[in-house]
């Protein structure tokens, strides 16, 4: 029986989909295991384009969902036309209708601009009127123990803090990347030092802080020592449940097939890597004809092209699919019949310091692993546990060399998709696992609530 209840704090929630979503959806999967009444805080998902409503399936019936509405940054669309008078010539149609085009367009162009001298700390800011609102009528009808924020954004974070606050409620705050040490900031001197203060209050008020990697945790502990009341490491981590009976989708028997499954941009994308395969190929140690790889998710962001062009421009049309966002479990399918899966690393000077999510979920899947990633705890991981092979993203050498011993397994193994990773694997990645995480967290807020 579930003696307390949480109110988890997260702007990111199925039907949701995303990076962030998998950690704040264990919890609330997993909690009511550990005696906890889980009710979860977030927004309503009108406005997002990557929804995946399969993942609300994994939820107990007794986790309570409340969904704040956020305000549109923009207006709905048809709103503007709904105001429009009607015209009945249709000249004078499409000339407005051209006009109204030229000004949107210019419309988007200024707020992108102005938006980081607005939206601060971040863009989910306009969630904070309605998360209040609606989380103010949470504490007052249920009977909440403890509130648990998860970030980012760390919008979720000042929520929690006033709600804390009003309502003297126990409060631990989630970092799954940095705040003001982030490698992604601003720019903007005066508002980075208004987020240092924002920071710096989160830290003070908050009855425990918990983070993701041990690189994190002593970052903050370095800066806030005087302010944390008490600092907790908790994993990010795979969901053993998730791969039970998961059945490997083998589209491409016969090729060495490698699958990435998540976002690209500008510091994170593929083009070195297929640059080293090229020369593999040219070099006679790679036959082109096993070569496939897949990506699951956002190979080029809108009006960009530069990854699609270092394909063609490379003469890799035929080895290279481009799936699209894919639902979670078709994702894992993918994975599970894959030969090795890809982990590409932010080539960023403290990009070591972050432990990808995937990376995770490779584990549970349990195929070798081609990481591109800067040193740091993932790489370790990867060479602790035997998980692959790892090489540094800016080093097409160490490329070359790492896709290649991965090759000739795959060669030497008579082209199947991997051998297992050894009978103590289960128990030696145990810490990763999302029910222990969730444990881990549950005893935390019990100490918190009885001390």
């Amino acid at each position: 029986m579930n003696t307390h209840a949480v109110l988890i704090i997260c702007y990111g929630f199925p039907p949701i989909g995303g990076g962030g979503v998998p950690r704040p959806l264990k919890m609330a999967k997993y909690l009511g295991e550990f005696g906890w009444k889980v009710h979860v805080l977030t927004v309503d998902p009108v406005y997002h384009a990557t929804l995946d409503p399969s993942l609300l399936a994994q939820l107990p019936s007794d986790v309570v969902i409340h969904r704040a509405k956020e305000l549109p940054l923009f207006p709905k669309r048809g709103q503007a036309a709904a105001s429009a008078p009607v015209v009945s010539a249709a000249g004078a149609n499409a000339s407005r209708s051209s006009v109204k085009s030229a000004l949107k367009k210019q419309l988007v162009n200024v707020l992108k601009k102005v938006k980081p001298y607005l939206m601060i700390p971040d863009d989910q800011i306009l969630w904070m009127p309605g998360a209040m609102k609606l989380g103010r009528e949470i504490m007052r009808r249920e009977k909440i123990d403890m509130i648990f924020s998860t970030s980012g954004p760390v919008t979720n974070h000042l929520v929690a803090r006033k709600l804390a606050s009003e309502f003297q409620c126990k409060w631990v705050a989630d970092f799954r990347d940095p705040w003001t040490q982030n490698m992604h900031t601003s720019g903007i001197a005066w508002r980075e030092r208004m987020e240092e203060r924002m920071e710096e209050g989160v830290m003070a008020e908050a009855d425990a802080v918990t983070t993701v990697t041990a690189t994190f945790a002593a970052n903050f502990q370095g800066k806030h020592q005087q302010r944390i009341k008490r600092m907790e490491l908790i994993y990010n981590g795979f969901d053993q449940g998730d791969f039970d009976g998961l059945a490997p989708s083998h589209e491409a028997p016969g090729t060495f097939h490698c699958v990435y499954a998540g976002i690209l941009y500008q510091k994170r994308n593929p083009r070195l890597l297929l640059q080293a395969i090229r020369e593999l190929i040219d070099a006679g140690e790679v036959d082109q004809k096993d070569v496939l790889l897949s990506f699951a998710g956002v190979f080029d962001y809108p009006g960009y092209s530069e990854n699609r062009d270092c394909v063609e421009a490379l003469g890799l049309e035929d080895n290279v699919r481009l799936l699209g966002n894919l639902p979670h479990k078709e994702a894992l399918g993918l994975m599970k019949g894959a030969d090795a899966l890809l982990l590409i690393g932010d080539v960023s000077a403290d990009a070591g310091a972050y432990i990808p999510g995937k990376l995770y979920e490779y584990m549970g899947i349990g195929k070798p692993i081609l990481a591109l990633n800067k040193p740091g705890e993932a790489t370790e991981i990867i060479e602790n546990f035997r998980l692959g092979q790892v090489a540094d993203p800016e080093q097409k050498d160490a490329i070359k060399h790492a896709y290649l011993e991965l090759y000739k397994e795959w060669k030497a193994d008579g082209q199947t998709s991997g051998e297992e990773r050894g009978s103590d694997f289960a128990e030696r990645v145990r810490p990763y696992e999302r029910r222990e995480q969730a444990r881990q967290l549950a005893q935390l807020m019990e100490e918190l609530i009885t001390t």
